[in-house]
């Protein structure tokens, strides 16, 4: 076995984050803005989480979105800090449901309302490739699946590709659907 030189952490050496470095572009790699879960740890909520305290959290943690988890620890949806906001939170409050008792699970998206990407397809494919998907499909988030595995192998933000590629967040729209307009109807 060898021996490893040590070293002290110098003042000036500083703390580095992926968007600092300008070598993703819209031809690279798509392996480079995935968030893979075999090397990092999803960022999660219990479903029971109550909605008002899982917006602090994301906003604690710097994060945009998680992935929610029932009690087997398996993801049944996805919530964002925009489904979080205050103006959203107050639409989903009725004469029989204060804000104070709305949980993650009744503002997020179901896992069958998420698109997703195969792992084996992103493997070979550039950034601008899921952006483009993205964009098309009107999705600012999708999750990764391991077709051969049966596992969601992590997820792909736009707010993280525009992030990694010095842009400033991407708007992208929801294409409405009849649900959608059904719901902004008979809110």
């Amino acid at each position: 076995m060898r021996k490893l030189n040590v070293y002290t952490v110098d003042h000036i050496d500083h703390l580095i984050q992926p968007t600092e470095f300008a070598d993703t572009t819209l031809k690279s790699p798509a392996l480079q803005i995935f968030n893979d879960f075999r090397h990092s740890a999803p960022a999660i909520l219990d479903a029971e989480t109550n909605a008002l305290e899982a917006l602090d959290i994301l906003k604690h943690e710097h994060c945009s979105f998680k992935l929610v988890v029932d009690a087997n620890r398996e993801m049944i949806g996805l919530v964002s800090a925009e489904q979080l906001s205050n103006q959203n939170i107050m639409q989903h409050v009725s004469k029989d449901l204060k804000a104070s008792e709305l949980q993650v699970v009744d503002l997020m998206r179901p896992r069958e309302n998420l698109i997703a990407l195969s792992y084996q397809q992103i493997q070979f494919c550039t950034v601008g490739d899921v952006l483009n998907t993205l964009q098309h499909n009107g999705e600012a988030f999708c999750v990764v699946i391991d077709l051969e595995n049966h596992q969601i192998r992590g997820v792909i933000s736009a707010r993280d590709i525009a992030s990694r590629l010095h842009l400033p967040p991407l708007e992208i729209e929801r294409h409405p659907t009849f649900l959608n307009i059904f719901d902004r109807l008979y809110a």
